[in-house]
């Protein structure tokens, strides 16, 4: 088939998240099976990308340009879903497949256009969807743990099915070296105050953040002077191969505040039998499972830096974290065939089978639920 990726956000290289490294390790499977995929993003304003595409968009007048920076077809503009039209044009795919960045407004220009849908939801900012799902009942829906897929049953009615997110464990296992905690992506609702807490409380235990999300300068600014004034913390660029950094660690930390649909970083570290500290909150009790420990997001940061220290002075207890946390990346559950398999599937379901439009709750109803996280 031919699978349009469609998304209202940014998309590699500009934009590098869970979503997106997800979205990259399903396209280059998919492909591998011999499926056909590109990608219609918004583009955003950062790096050379954005500057290639503002020249060639003022010199020819046209608002959709296209690159292959990921490895595949690219189409980025400052408003993609209106140039749906722009893009059926030169290329029709067989089925789209979109997430993120206010999907039901992407996903309507779709049907309207006669293109087979799916909306794959990957958190539960359901205030962030662009518009109510039952204004275009032809969709069908998936979502990237059953905690997403529950909430939006509870909310809207139809319960998606589950595809969680795929990984290719090459690109993550490695052998470690441990001597480090690590925390990935410092940013406030990731828990990087109780992360600073905890660290501050282990004064002998070497601390490694790892930079996520982009931040602008004044924020950059202060979060090196946050890690300047704790002596046990390093701050650890961006990287596109996180096995140099799960190579040093003993323990993940993920005190994350808000509610994970997944956390990816949980399944990551796990391939490599690295032991996880996290939030009991949204989906991460999923991804965790039987390796590690999970704790209150709310809890003092004393229980914290209790667990932290239990692990990080207990090689009995690590060690049988460890094979937990290697066993539990082993379950069929994330074996990117079966994912791959269930995806297909279930763009099979909205390609061939005319079924009758799917009932949802009303907006009014369930408007308790777009409150997000």
């Amino acid at each position: 088939m031919k699978i349009l990726f469609a998304t209202g956000h940014g998309f590699l290289p500009q934009r590098v998240g869970g979503s997106e490294s997800s979205s990259h390790e399903l396209i280059l499977a998919l492909q591998a099976t011999g499926h056909r995929c590109s990608v219609l993003a918004q583009l955003q304003g950062n790096g050379w990308l954005a500057l290639r595409n503002r020249v060639l968009m003022k010199a020819t007048r046209r608002p959709l340009w296209s690159d292959r920076a990921p490895g595949y077809r690219v189409d980025r503009a400052w408003a993609p879903e209106r140039e749906i039209g722009r893009l059926l044009a030169r290329e029709r795919p067989d089925v789209a497949l979109v997430q993120s960045g206010e999907p039901i407004r992407m996903a309507k220009a779709l049907v309207a256009a006669d293109v087979p849908t799916l909306v794959y939801l990957r958190d539960v900012e359901f205030h962030e969807l662009g518009g109510h799902p039952g204004e275009v009942p032809e969709v069908g829906y998936l979502a990237n743990s059953g905690f997403v897929a529950e909430r939006f049953a509870a909310t809207f009615g139809p319960k998606p099915t589950v595809i969680r997110p795929l990984f290719q464990a090459a690109r993550y296992r490695t052998a470690r070296t441990p001597r480090q905690v690590t925390f990935v992506n410092p940013h406030p609702v990731k828990g990087a105050d109780l992360a600073f807490a905890v660290a501050a409380l282990c004064p002998d235990i070497p601390f490694c953040f790892v930079e996520g999300w982009p931040m602008n300068r004044d924020e950059k600014m202060t979060l090196e002077s946050r890690v300047a004034a704790h002596p046990n913390v390093r701050l650890h660029a961006r990287t596109h191969d996180m096995r140099t950094v799960y190579a040093a660690t003993r323990c993940l930390l993920v005190p994350s505040q808000w509610e994970e649909a997944w956390g990816r970083v949980v399944t990551e570290a796990q391939f490599s039998g690295i032991p996880v500290i996290a939030s009991r909150r949204g989906g991460l009790p999923e991804a965790v499972g039987p390796g590690g420990r999970l704790l209150a997001h709310d809890a003092a940061p004393e229980v914290w830096a209790a667990a932290v220290r239990e692990i990080w002075e207990s090689e009995q207890l690590c060690s049988e974290l460890s094979a937990a946390a290697l066993a539990y990346s082993q379950r069929p559950e994330i074996d990117p065939q079966q994912q791959v398999a269930c995806l297909v599937a279930a763009m099979n379901a909205v390609v061939n089978v005319a079924a009758a439009p799917v009932t949802f709750a009303s907006p009014k109803a369930a408007s308790a639920g777009w409150g997000g996280a």
